[in-house]
């Protein structure tokens, strides 16, 4: 699950590029370009500890806490048996591994656990659990990435989040870290445990273990799978709102919601800042983020804005006058209106596509899909007669458009090859890496991303894909020519 919580003033968390599985494997190459920031740092202050945080404007200061002491708990979640050999775990008299991996829209923490031996610290605080709860043991504290224990407590990221009484304690012995199956997305930002009698979600116990499962993620990103924005990257951007249940829990981030699972319906989610929810027991709103859902209202420069309650598109380039120049798109509902690229978005059976006009305007047009059960998700998409294509011709805005085509007959893809997330970022008009196959009843087609050919040819079943392109050739007329199969190799 994604923690969306913040501590002890922590910036809003936002997107990143790419980010590391361990934050506390040290390597010459992180293998992914990422904003330079240093870390924060434990050092001595007087007698007692100050707690450098070099990316915000305070420190924190901890003087009753024994510096000569000071050490950071080991995360039990690593095994030294399975690192590879340029994964070193520093030290645990090293207090400087907490640090903060910034991205382009997010800030992802990366802390540790530390303890003198009188207190649990974690990002410069002295953990201290609320009236009326056990005090913090921290004889018997132990910890797993952002998630810890003692004999009395479960602790996520500095703060009680439960009981650890009871008939079944956590088993450390069988505890491990769970990921979220295909098809979704890693939790980066939060933790999933297990025993062998109970979930631990960001710190929760939840007993219905075998119920549990995923029911919607959203990401934080709001360009489009496809924008130019960030063209380099592999896949959508995360973190990912989760949006997940159990027998009889709705939990979002891992957060409990006020639900009733059975009767539960999305009224509106917007990633990072707000869910509002219909059950058995009337409308509910819940604000993630007050200072997220501020800015997704104000704001107005994207090729569209999903707002709350209402969906605006930007009708001027931009540096031409009113850069934000916004104009509604009246009769949506915001929770289906999904941006796909710069120029496209889909809304139930439609495409709102911006183009621009001969004397350099922008104007909206609408297209309806031949198949209202369609789902734009590829740069290629075949409907029941029509063929569209999500197409860039460059890195500008403006670039992005889309091509509709009719096909002779069903259009089939050759799903056999299909590009990963960066080449179909990627812009090439050389036809010999065209990245998108197809046929019809009559013809077969190639496609960039930018530019589609069609060819005519007389026996399209028996065209077939060899090394990613068409097995084939394309004669003086202009007809692709399928190679003859071997009929004693079939």
């Amino acid at each position: 699950m994604i923690g969306t919580s913040r501590q002890d003033g922590f910036m809003h968390f936002r997107n990143v590029v790419c980010l590391l599985s361990c934050s506390l494997f040290l390597s010459p190459a992180w293998g992914c370009k990422l904003s330079s920031v240093d870390p924060n740092e434990y050092q001595q202050q007087g007698k007692g500890v100050v707690y450098l945080r070099p990316n915000q404007n305070t420190n924190l200061s901890l003087p009753n806490v024994n510096y000569k002491r000071l050490r950071r708990l080991a995360n039990l979640l690593i095994d030294p048996a399975t690192l590879e050999d340029w994964e070193e775990i520093p030290p645990l008299t090293d207090l400087s591994t907490d640090y903060d991996v910034r991205g382009a829209n997010a800030w992802y923490p990366h802390y540790s656990w530390h303890s003198d031996g009188r207190y649990i610290i974690y990002a410069g605080k002295i953990v201290q659990n609320p009236a009326g709860a056990p005090p913090v043991d921290v004889t018997s504290f132990k910890a797993w990435g952002d998630f810890a224990a003692d004999k009395n407590s479960l602790y996520f990221r500095g703060e009680r989040t439960d009981d650890n009484g009871g008939d079944k304690p956590l088993d450390s012995k069988t505890l491990h870290q769970m990921n979220l199956p295909p098809p979704w997305e890693p939790d980066v930002l939060g933790l999933i445990l297990r025993d062998a009698n109970f979930l631990y979600i960001n710190g929760h116990r939840i007993a219905e273990t075998n119920s549990f499962r995923v029911l919607a993620q959203k990401s934080w990103d709001k360009h489009g799978k496809f924008s130019m924005k960030f063209s380099c990257i592999r896949k959508p951007f995360g973190p990912w709102d989760t949006l997940a249940r159990t027998q009889t829990k709705i939990m979002l981030n891992g957060e409990q919601l006020d639900a009733d699972p059975d009767t539960f319906t999305v009224v509106r989610w917007i990633p990072e800042a707000l869910i509002s929810w219909r059950d058995k027991n009337g409308f509910h709103r819940k604000v993630l983020d007050q200072y997220a859902l501020d800015s997704n209202e104000e704001y107005s420069c994207g090729s569209f804005n999903v707002k709350e309650h209402r969906v605006t598109w930007r009708s001027s380039f931009p540096g031409k006058g009113a850069e934000c120049q916004q104009e509604e798109i009246p009769g949506l509902d915001p929770e289906q209106f999904h941006p796909i690229s710069d120029a496209v978005a889909q809304y139930q059976d439609k495409l709102y596509v911006i183009e621009t006009t001969p004397f350099d305007e922008l104007k909206l047009n609408i297209v309806t899909l031949d198949d209202p059960k369609l789902i734009i998700n590829k740069r290629f998409n075949a409907g029941k007669r029509h063929g569209y294509l999500l197409t860039r011709k460059g890195d500008e805005f403006g670039d992005s458009g889309l091509q509709v085509f009719e096909s002779a007959g069903p259009l089939i893809l050759f799903d056999n090859h299909i590009p990963s997330e960066r080449e179909a970022h990627q812009v090439s008009s050389n036809p010999y890496i065209q990245k998108w196959l197809a046929r019809d009843d009559k013809y077969v087609y190639r496609f960039d991303g930018m530019q589609l050919w069609r060819y005519h040819t007389a026996d399209p079943r028996a065209v077939r894909v060899v090394n990613d392109q068409l097995d084939g050739k394309i004669n003086g007329d202009g007809e692709f020519i399928p190679t003859p199969r071997d009929e004693a190799k079939k």
